[in-house]
């Protein structure tokens, strides 16, 4: 895959609906997970840069947005990404470590979670080598929550605070970092406890420093209020527009510029288009279509025109198993589209949970993406 299709196709997953992910539900008391990818040539997950390391370009991402990207990439696209992890839980199914690997099974990050006897997480420390980062969690009730962050070090320091309503909805959020800088919000919602707006309070501003230059950052400790996230519901209380918004960077930086804008549409329950874009930017086209068992069987996006799609994908199951992909994209530079034939072969153990899929691509074996399960007798 070339790296401009490369940039294209990880930008669209990372900010599109991951709706063509299959459920993975879990059967059994588990005691650890332990799930790796083999890569079976000499192809492996796709860098930019010869300097980038095992996770890619842009690293390793932190162990949720990892696994959530490993499988979107996994499900939808002709390539991999990169995992290797291994999980441990106690007996209440509460997760109490977190163990990264790079592809040579050394330690890439390991974590520690702790928890009160209400099960609340009250310590995560991130170790790597020498360094340890500490998260400490206090806790007022129900409804207060102080969170500090330090390392071992003690060149890092960071405070937040959240309090929540009756509900357990986070109403306000504040955070200190060691530089004394605040960043301040504030989360308002409808009746059915969906996001309405936020509110930022940014220290941050724009100021005039030359005849044509502006210098952005903390200026002051006015900083400013503005509406940074607006959502809006149909009503069915589905969510069919949403707005970002920051501060003015054009003109005389004056008030606030709408950022990304994104509009969805549905049909029944099922989300069938989504409309990105940005204020300066023309609007991108994700389209969606599903079968009689509300399965998505086809994914495509497009600029402007339907006749200008860029990427397509088409699923076939068995079950809630995804078992085949037609994976189409435009090709770079020649602007056609490519046709890639993916199927997914999986084993399973003895209770039933998959322990091994083999990603196989125009017919040739590539990825082996393993899972080893124990579980408490």
């Amino acid at each position: 895959m070339k790296k401009t299709n490369l940039i294209l196709a990880l930008s669209i997953l990372w900010f599109s609906f991951s709706y063509g992910q299959q459920k993975d539900t879990i059967y059994g008391k588990v005691k650890s997970i332990r799930e790796k990818v083999i890569f079976l040539t000499e192809r492996e997950n796709p860098r930019l840069f010869e300097i980038d390391g095992d996770y890619g370009h842009s690293g390793f991402m932190g162990p949720e947005s990892t696994i959530s990207r490993f499988k979107n990439i996994w499900y939808s696209t002709n390539f991999c990404y990169f995992i290797n992890y291994e999980r441990r839980f106690n007996e209440n199914n509460v997760l109490i470590e977190d163990i990264w690997y790079d592809k040579k099974d050394s330690l890439q990050n390991y974590y520690r979670y702790e928890y009160d006897k209400k099960g609340r997480l009250v310590r995560k420390i991130d170790s790597l080598y020498d360094l340890v980062y500490i998260d400490t969690h206090y806790y007022e009730g129900d409804r207060h929550e102080t969170i500090i962050s330090q390392n071992s070090d003690l060149d890092y320091y960071n405070y937040r605070y959240k309090k929540y309503d009756d509900n357990g909805k986070l109403i306000r959020q504040k955070s200190i970092d060691e530089y004394g800088v605040i960043d301040e919000y504030i989360f308002k919602y409808n009746d059915s406890g969906k996001l309405l707006y936020r509110i930022y309070k940014d220290p941050n501003s724009y100021r005039k420093v030359g005849e044509r230059s502006w210098s952005w950052g903390v200026q002051d400790t006015i900083g400013n209020i503005y509406k940074d996230l607006v959502n809006k519901y149909d009503e069915s209380n589905r969510l069919i527009e949403r707005k970002g918004y920051g501060l003015n960077s054009d003109g005389d930086h004056k008030g606030t510029k709408l950022g990304e804008h994104k509009i969805f549409k549905y049909k029944n329950d099922n989300l069938i288009q989504e409309i990105s874009g940005y204020s300066s930017d023309r609007p991108y086209y994700t389209n969606y279509e599903y079968d009689k068992k509300n399965r998505l069987t086809k994914k495509f996006y497009y600029t402007e025109k339907v006749s200008n799609t860029k990427r397509v994908e088409k699923y076939d199951y068995k079950g809630d198993q995804i078992t085949s992909l037609e994976y189409i994209e435009e090709s770079w530079p020649s602007k056609e589209l490519r046709t890639y034939e993916i199927e997914f072969s999986y084993k399973y153990d003895d209770k039933g949970n998959w322990n091994e899929i083999v990603k196989k691509v125009d017919g040739i074996e590539l990825y082996k993406w393993i899972r080893q399960i124990e579980y408490y007798k």
